[in-house]
Protein backbone atom coordinates (compact mmCIF):
# COMPACT_ATOMS: atom_id res chain seq x y z
CA UNK A 1 0.00 0.00 0.00
CA UNK A 2 1.65 3.58 -1.11
CA UNK A 3 1.73 6.09 1.62
CA UNK A 4 -0.68 8.04 -0.16
CA UNK A 5 -2.82 5.53 0.20
CA UNK A 6 -2.25 5.08 3.76
CA UNK A 7 -2.49 8.59 4.23
CA UNK A 8 -6.12 8.63 3.20
CA UNK A 9 -6.95 5.79 5.18
CA UNK A 10 -6.21 7.13 7.88
CA UNK A 11 -7.68 10.58 7.00
CA UNK A 12 -10.77 8.13 6.41
CA UNK A 13 -10.60 6.15 9.28
CA UNK A 14 -10.22 9.67 11.44
CA UNK A 15 -13.71 11.44 9.92
CA UNK A 16 -16.00 8.45 9.92
CA UNK A 17 -15.25 7.83 13.81
CA UNK A 18 -16.17 11.59 13.95
CA UNK A 19 -19.38 10.80 11.75
CA UNK A 20 -19.99 7.60 13.27
CA UNK A 21 -20.14 9.47 17.21
CA UNK A 22 -22.00 12.67 15.70
CA UNK A 23 -24.95 10.13 14.21
CA UNK A 24 -25.09 7.82 17.23
CA UNK A 25 -25.52 10.95 19.30
CA UNK A 26 -27.87 12.79 17.12
CA UNK A 27 -30.01 9.11 16.44
CA UNK A 28 -29.82 8.82 12.82
CA UNK A 29 -27.01 6.64 12.10
CA UNK A 30 -29.26 4.41 9.76
CA UNK A 31 -30.23 7.78 7.76
CA UNK A 32 -26.62 8.57 7.64
CA UNK A 33 -25.42 5.09 6.74
CA UNK A 34 -27.46 4.36 3.87
CA UNK A 35 -26.28 7.99 2.52
CA UNK A 36 -22.72 7.46 3.37
CA UNK A 37 -23.31 4.22 0.94
CA UNK A 38 -25.06 6.51 -1.49
CA UNK A 39 -22.39 8.89 -1.44
CA UNK A 40 -19.21 6.06 -2.11
CA UNK A 41 -21.25 4.55 -4.59
CA UNK A 42 -21.58 8.03 -6.36
CA UNK A 43 -17.76 8.59 -6.28
CA UNK A 44 -17.03 4.89 -7.57
CA UNK A 45 -19.78 4.92 -10.38
CA UNK A 46 -19.57 8.85 -11.58
CA UNK A 47 -16.45 9.89 -13.01
CA UNK A 48 -17.58 13.55 -13.03
CA UNK A 49 -18.47 13.64 -9.55
CA UNK A 50 -15.25 11.92 -8.54
CA UNK A 51 -13.40 14.91 -10.62
CA UNK A 52 -15.12 17.26 -8.25
CA UNK A 53 -14.33 16.04 -5.17
CA UNK A 54 -10.21 15.34 -6.48
CA UNK A 55 -9.72 18.44 -8.81
CA UNK A 56 -6.48 20.57 -7.01
CA UNK A 57 -7.61 23.32 -9.52
CA UNK A 58 -11.06 24.22 -7.64
CA UNK A 59 -10.75 25.88 -4.17
CA UNK A 60 -12.53 24.98 -0.97
CA UNK A 61 -15.14 27.73 -1.89
CA UNK A 62 -15.71 26.68 -5.51
CA UNK A 63 -16.73 23.33 -4.10
CA UNK A 64 -18.85 23.85 -1.52
CA UNK A 65 -20.36 25.55 -3.92
CA UNK A 66 -20.94 22.51 -5.92
CA UNK A 67 -21.60 20.43 -2.98
CA UNK A 68 -24.19 22.92 -2.39
CA UNK A 69 -26.23 22.99 -5.45
CA UNK A 70 -25.20 18.81 -5.84
CA UNK A 71 -26.71 17.73 -1.90
CA UNK A 72 -28.62 20.59 -0.04
CA UNK A 73 -31.65 19.40 0.79
CA UNK A 74 -31.48 15.91 -0.99
CA UNK A 75 -28.68 15.01 1.87
CA UNK A 76 -29.70 14.83 5.95
CA UNK A 77 -28.67 18.05 7.87
CA UNK A 78 -26.08 15.99 9.38
CA UNK A 79 -24.12 14.56 6.52
CA UNK A 80 -24.49 17.57 4.36
CA UNK A 81 -22.98 19.30 7.00
CA UNK A 82 -20.50 16.97 7.29
CA UNK A 83 -19.63 16.78 3.58
CA UNK A 84 -19.12 20.79 3.85
CA UNK A 85 -16.97 20.13 6.91
CA UNK A 86 -14.64 17.93 4.83
CA UNK A 87 -14.74 20.50 2.31
CA UNK A 88 -13.92 22.56 4.08
CA UNK A 89 -9.72 20.91 5.82
CA UNK A 90 -9.48 20.35 2.03
CA UNK A 91 -9.72 16.47 2.69
CA UNK A 92 -12.68 15.61 0.07
CA UNK A 93 -10.70 13.82 -1.86
CA UNK A 94 -10.61 11.41 1.10
CA UNK A 95 -14.55 11.21 0.38
CA UNK A 96 -13.99 7.57 -0.97
CA UNK A 97 -11.84 6.66 2.21
CA UNK A 98 -14.18 8.20 4.69
CA UNK A 99 -17.00 5.97 3.11
CA UNK A 100 -15.37 2.69 3.21
CA UNK A 101 -14.46 3.56 7.05
CA UNK A 102 -17.80 4.67 8.05
CA UNK A 103 -19.07 1.22 6.29
CA UNK A 104 -16.37 -0.64 8.85
CA UNK A 105 -16.86 1.06 11.43
CA UNK A 106 -20.74 0.18 10.95
CA UNK A 107 -20.71 -3.06 10.50
CA UNK A 108 -18.70 -3.19 13.59
CA UNK A 109 -20.80 -1.63 15.80
CA UNK A 110 -23.85 -3.90 14.62
CA UNK A 111 -21.99 -6.64 15.11
CA UNK A 112 -21.57 -7.78 11.70
CA UNK A 113 -18.91 -9.35 9.28
CA UNK A 114 -18.56 -10.03 5.56
CA UNK A 115 -17.31 -13.41 4.47
CA UNK A 116 -16.44 -13.85 1.50
CA UNK A 117 -17.15 -17.94 0.22
CA UNK A 118 -15.26 -19.26 -3.06
CA UNK A 119 -16.89 -22.52 -3.85
CA UNK A 120 -16.51 -24.56 -7.05
CA UNK A 121 -20.56 -24.35 -7.62
CA UNK A 122 -22.68 -21.71 -6.05
CA UNK A 123 -24.50 -23.07 -3.26
CA UNK A 124 -28.52 -23.08 -2.50
CA UNK A 125 -29.62 -20.52 -0.24
CA UNK A 126 -30.37 -23.39 2.63
CA UNK A 127 -26.96 -24.18 2.32
CA UNK A 128 -25.37 -20.56 2.23
CA UNK A 129 -27.49 -20.11 5.07
CA UNK A 130 -26.31 -22.78 7.39
CA UNK A 131 -22.59 -21.87 6.21
CA UNK A 132 -23.49 -18.19 7.44
CA UNK A 133 -25.53 -19.25 10.83
CA UNK A 134 -22.70 -21.69 11.58
CA UNK A 135 -20.26 -19.07 11.04
CA UNK A 136 -21.61 -16.73 12.84
CA UNK A 137 -22.42 -18.87 16.03
CA UNK A 138 -18.78 -19.41 15.64
CA UNK A 139 -17.79 -15.82 15.34
CA UNK A 140 -19.96 -14.46 18.08
CA UNK A 141 -21.42 -12.38 14.70
CA UNK A 142 -24.48 -11.84 11.98
CA UNK A 143 -22.78 -12.93 8.81
CA UNK A 144 -23.24 -11.59 5.81
CA UNK A 145 -21.84 -14.45 2.63
CA UNK A 146 -21.27 -13.43 -0.62
CA UNK A 147 -20.30 -16.36 -3.03
CA UNK A 148 -18.01 -16.68 -5.61
CA UNK A 149 -17.97 -19.42 -7.81
CA UNK A 150 -13.92 -20.80 -8.61
CA UNK A 151 -14.48 -24.21 -10.46
CA UNK A 152 -10.71 -24.82 -9.74
CA UNK A 153 -11.51 -25.69 -6.14
CA UNK A 154 -13.13 -28.93 -7.13
CA UNK A 155 -15.07 -28.93 -4.22
CA UNK A 156 -15.45 -28.42 -0.77
CA UNK A 157 -14.72 -23.76 -0.19
CA UNK A 158 -12.27 -21.34 0.69
CA UNK A 159 -13.76 -18.75 2.98
CA UNK A 160 -12.38 -15.19 3.14
CA UNK A 161 -12.79 -13.17 6.93
CA UNK A 162 -11.30 -10.05 6.59
CA UNK A 163 -7.63 -10.86 6.34
CA UNK A 164 -7.83 -14.33 7.39
CA UNK A 165 -8.47 -17.00 4.54
CA UNK A 166 -9.90 -20.50 5.59
CA UNK A 167 -9.01 -23.21 2.93
CA UNK A 168 -11.65 -26.42 3.36
CA UNK A 169 -11.43 -27.00 -0.41
CA UNK A 170 -10.58 -30.32 -2.02
CA UNK A 171 -8.07 -28.92 -4.31
CA UNK A 172 -6.20 -27.65 -0.86
CA UNK A 173 -7.16 -31.09 0.33
CA UNK A 174 -5.19 -32.86 -2.56
CA UNK A 175 -2.32 -30.43 -2.62
CA UNK A 176 -1.91 -31.53 1.41
CA UNK A 177 -1.59 -35.34 0.45
CA UNK A 178 0.44 -34.78 -2.68
CA UNK A 179 2.99 -33.17 0.34
CA UNK A 180 2.28 -35.83 2.31
CA UNK A 181 3.31 -38.66 -0.32
CA UNK A 182 6.01 -36.40 -1.63
CA UNK A 183 7.65 -36.73 2.12
CA UNK A 184 6.97 -40.26 2.81
CA UNK A 185 8.61 -41.14 -0.40
CA UNK A 186 11.63 -38.97 0.12
CA UNK A 187 12.16 -40.39 3.66
CA UNK A 188 11.94 -43.76 2.11
CA UNK A 189 14.27 -43.03 -0.25
CA UNK A 190 16.74 -41.57 2.54
CA UNK A 191 16.17 -45.15 4.74
CA UNK A 192 17.11 -47.04 1.59
CA UNK A 193 20.27 -45.73 0.73
CA UNK A 194 21.30 -45.67 4.26
CA UNK A 195 20.83 -48.83 4.26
Amino acid sequence: MSSSASAQDSVGRLYASALMELSLEQQQLDTVAQEMKDLGELVASNDDFRRLIENPILDNQQRGGMLQRLFEGRLSDLTYKFLQTVNRKDRLSALPAIASAFASLLAEHLNQIEVQAHVAAPMDGGTAGRVADGLGATLGKQVTLTQHVDPSLIGGLKLRIGDRLLDASVQSQLRSIEQQLVAAGREKARAASAS
